[in-house]
């Protein structure tokens, strides 16, 4: 790629290309994002490649700068907006989240699109107070918004306001389209109402395409009795927990080269982390040594674990996939958590399986994994299906649709590196 862009200096897509692998690759890339952007301004994903580059070099506030600039001139950029929020988070400007969605919003408030932003991205901050006042505002603008309608529903159930939430849910009505099942799945499973959210969910169950669903039929399925929760997340071998030799001269330098990244990032808007960080970009794509030999450690492991799984079935959403083919992450990252932090109840819907390595573990008690469990704001008396002890050089895995937490620790350090193995 270098050889490509020196070749054809005014080729733009070049200039980007080799601006794009270096970033992923853990390396300088601030110059060359420049170059792009100067042979296409008018390109936004340059621009965020460039933010981001900015990011992974420690220049974050400078990055936000830039962004802000451009949306200023391209208040419609909705894009620009979404990754404006998210960068602001990164460098703990948590009060700037949504200042350009504001500019825009007072410039052109009969936009929907600019209020629907800033309700997903207020939701996404679990800002949900502002969330529903945002979609109220929206609303002025397009009362029968469905978006906007399902904001505020959204945002009235997680301040358990139910009476408003089944008021807003009751309006929008069953629909086949995901965002709304979720919701709707969620205000049915905090409100005692476990059999109507099995019943609007199940019609759209399958082993393919309906990843961010099975976690609510699970908790739907166990509080009702149903069989059918045992065959979906408790069968022998849908978790493994593998201790990988790891010795600790190899522990100190991963830790060293993470703790580097960590020391750059923060918390994303919409991730499961409390009180800690999560690195940045595809944590498996770097060319850092101690990275590189980690990831093929894993991936061995992982076709140990694909071994191991229980016979196929076509109906199952982890054991109808074909484990046959070359084992490639969707993402990977790290993820350091400190004194009281902890990983709120979450899934992953755009994996096949997911994971934890320990590359450190808190002092003392705390920071168990909880794997199979219900979140804690939905009030359910559910125990995890299994709890894991962390331990340096341990490796879980689990199916990505499962919900998994951690319990507080009360001092030291839990760094981890997680990835999702994509879908086959």
């Amino acid at each position: 790629m270098r050889q490509a862009a020196a070749a054809s200096p005014g080729d733009a897509g070049l200039a980007y290309a080799l601006a794009q692998i270096l970033l992923e690759a853990g390396l300088p890339a601030v110059r060359e994002f420049e170059t792009a952007v100067k042979l296409a301004p008018g390109r936004g994903d340059m621009r965020l490649g460039l933010a981001a580059a900015r990011l992974a070099a420690g220049q974050g506030p400078q990055a936000l700068t830039e962004l802000g600039a451009t949306l200023a001139a391209s208040p419609g950029w909705i894009e620009g907006h979404r990754q404006y929020a998210q960068l602001a988070s990164l460098v703990g400007r948590h009060g700037d989240m949504l200042a350009t969605l504001e500019r825009a919003i007072a410039a052109h408030p009969t936009v929907v699109e600019l209020h629907q932003t800033a309700v997903q991205l207020l939701l996404d901050a679990e800002r949900f107070a502002d969330a529903r006042d945002a979609a109220q505002r929206g609303r002025r603008v397009a009362d029968d918004d469905i978006a906007l309608l399902l904001g505020e529903a959204a945002g009235s159930d997680e301040l358990r306001d139910f009476a408003e939430a089944r008021a807003l849910f009751n309006r929008i009505g069953p629909s086949a389209e995901r965002a709304i099942l979720v919701r709707r799945s969620r205000h049915f499973l905090r409100t005692g109402s476990h059999a109507r959210a099995a019943a609007e969910l199940e019609p759209h169950l399958g082993p393919y395409g309906a990843d961010d669903l099975w976690p609510y039929a699970a908790l739907a399925w166990r509080i009702g009795g149903d069989p059918r929760a045992t065959w979906l997340d408790e069968q022998p071998g849908l978790i493994s927990v593998t201790d990988l030799e790891f010795d600790e001269a190899a522990r100190e330098a991963l830790a060293g080269v993470l703790g580097a990244l960590h020391d750059r990032s923060g918390r994303f808007l919409d991730q499961s982390v409390r009180g800690g960080s999560q690195t940045d970009g595809a944590l498996f794509a770097r060319v850092d040594p101690e990275i590189v030999g980690l990831r093929e450690r894993i991936r061995a492991a992982v076709a140990a674990h694909i071994t191991g799984l229980p016979p196929p079935d076509p109906r199952h959403p982890t054991l109808a996939r074909r484990r046959d083919r070359p084992i490639r992450f969707a993402g990977s990252w790290s993820v350091r958590l400190r004194d009281a932090g902890f990983h709120a109840a979450h899934h992953h819907p755009q994996g096949w399986l997911s994971s934890a390595f320990y590359v450190s573990v808190p002092q003392g008690e705390g920071g168990m994994l909880e794997l199979g469990g219900a979140p804690a704001d939905f009030g359910l008396d559910l125990a995890p299906r299994r709890v894991v002890e962390p331990r340096v050089g341990r490796l879980v895995m689990f199916p990505s649709w499962m919900w998994h937490a951690t319990r507080p620790f009360s001092r030291g350090e839990r760094m981890t590196v997680a990835f999702d193995i994509a879908r086959t």
